[in-house]
């Protein structure tokens, strides 16, 4: 059912805020409203529960949404800067408590900007946490949606087909929160892993919510950040631990002007700890056990106090693999950028859209969105159209490379792009599962590779230390040397301009 207000309910919540003072962040726009700013005229019954955006004066702290509980308020999401979502019976009673402003969501504010491209196709629907989902679904088909059943879905969330016409008015209902673009694995089905987003004090970052939390450099001269490892899971080597979520920390210090060093201690200022846990382990949010939630990630300071800003939380109840599976590196790689100030993107295949899957490093977008709030690292060239030269036999051939043209000797030229950022893919094909048994001392891996300019080599190396290079490229085969007990092989891809991309097999000798 949708809300509409009267032009007398709308007199009594402009009369319950003073005058406006902040800023509320959206992805279509930052606004500052003021009391002055009328909202749209529909009508509702008093008493019925409705969602409005509540804009402070100074942050909501806990004192403030325990007053809001109080009142029986439920606090949704936090929003920058200052504001809240929040659900209440109408007219919520906000007197007393230092509000700048207060409405409902604008519809236009529900549509991703990412969506202005995509006339027709798939969606994805966010609604509002506390909505029932059986109504939600009910309304989607009235409207004319078709609902994509899709198990890794995170609750409050469908997929759907439609119409783009139809999208305002879906926006138009109370209970949705935003509309995004549905990524390509997300309609096939294609496992992936999910996020509800980056956490502050205040409650989730909303999808909707332009983040604006950053790490303050007093110099000017980048960030540095420091880390500490607490409790690891005992899934994986605890080497093999450090170095995947530190290799997470480098991929982003490669793109942005920020760095990362080990940290003495835990809860030391401008510092990530990193820890696994299980269950409720005393930050007030939860793990819900395997499957579901796979990690969560606090904000910066601001909005989040020390020492938990920036703090990184692992689900040791999942079952974490390198290079398959829930692979620890791409949760990694998604958690460090929420870290570090990120929300999610509406960009399928961005890392830190909400949901992802193997990553050998990060997208464009997330290359833009990091050096938007840090700048670059110092030295790195932003990718232009290159020029791409080879050489070859025979004739004079031409090749082309993304937008650039390049020449060489023979046929059809074939060189490296200097300015390739696309790693290579890989896929091990034999063993053909994760994880492997085997009596013998060496055991026959096999896969293949491919590149958008090409595979230059393939190399392996073992948990225990031994390591070689692949025979092939595209097809390629190794034999592994292995020792008693668990082996993990870690197989990866190069190309000429630097980029990788890697799978790895654990194999049991017995």
């Amino acid at each position: 059912m949708r809300i509409l207000w009267t032009a007398g309910l709308m007199s009594i919540l402009l009369a319950q805020t003073a005058s406006s003072q902040g800023v509320i962040r959206l992805k279509t726009g930052s606004i500052s409203p003021a009391p002055a700013q009328g909202m749209a005229r529909r009508e509702t019954a008093p008493g019925a529960v409705r969602h409005f955006l509540v804009l402070f004066h100074s942050y909501p702290d806990a004192d403030v949404r325990a007053e809001l509980g109080r009142r029986r308020i439920q606090v949704l999401a936090y929003v920058p800067d200052n504001t809240l979502m929040v659900s209440g019976r109408v007219p919520l009673n906000l007197v007393g408590l230092d509000v700048g402003w207060s409405g409902p969501l604008d519809p236009q504010a529900k549509i991703s900007p990412a969506l202005a491209t995509q006339s027709a196709g798939a969606y994805l629907v966010v609604f509002q946490p506390d909505s029932s989902l059986a109504d939600d679904r009910e309304f989607l088909q009235n409207q004319g949606f078709t609902i994509i059943e899709n198990p890794d879905l995170l609750p409050a969330q469908l997929l759907v087909t439609g119409a783009a016409s139809a999208l305002p008015n879906l926006a138009d209902f109370d209970e949705v929160a935003y509309i995004v673009p549905a990524s390509v694995d997300l309609q096939s089905g294609i496992p992936v892993l999910g996020c509800p987003g980056p956490l502050t004090e205040a409650g989730l970052v909303a999808d909707y919510a332009q983040p604006v939390a950053t790490w303050h450099s007093s110099s000017g001269a980048g960030i540095t950040l420091g880390y500490f490892f607490g409790p690891l899971t005992e899934k994986l080597d605890a080497s093999l631990v450090r170095s995947e979520i530190a290799r997470a920390f480098a991929e982003w210090a490669r793109h942005a002007n920020v760095s990362f060093t080990p940290a003495a201690q835990a809860e030391t200022t401008r510092s990530i700890d990193i820890l696994f846990a299980h269950g409720a382990h005393g930050d007030g949010y939860p793990f819900d056990g395997n499957g579901g939630v796979l990690a969560h990630t606090f904000f910066p300071a601001p909005p989040n106090s020390e020492p938990i800003a920036g703090d990184m939380h692992f689900d040791d109840d999942e079952s974490w693999h390198l290079g398959t599976s829930v692979d620890l590196f791409t949760v990694a790689l998604h958690e460090a950028g929420h870290a570090l100030g990120l929300g999610h993107s509406d960009q399928p295949g961005d890392v830190m859209y909400p949901y992802y899957r193997f990553a050998a490093g990060l997208a464009p977008g997330d290359i833009a969105a990091i050096q938007a709030v840090y700048g670059s690292t110092p030295g790195f060239v932003t990718p232009p159209s290159g020029t791409v030269t080879g050489t070859g036999t025979g004739g004079t051939g031409t090749g082309t490379g993304g937008t650039g043209t390049g020449t060489g000797t023979g046929g059809t030229g074939t060189g490296a792009k200097a300015t390739d950022t696309t790693p290579p893919s890989l896929a091990i094909l034999s063993p053909g599962s994760s994880i492997a048994s085997a009596y013998a001392s060496t055991i026959a891996i096999s896969g293949s590779a491919s590149d958008n300019v090409a595979v230059t080599s393939v190399t392996w190396s073992t948990s225990n230390g031994d390591s070689g290079a692949a025979t092939g490229t595209t097809s390629w085969s190794a034999v592994v040397t292995l020792l008693s007990g668990n082996n993990v092989v870690t197989v990866r891809a190069h190309d000429a301009a630097g980029n990788s991309s890697w799978r790895a097999v654990t194999v049991v000798r017995h």
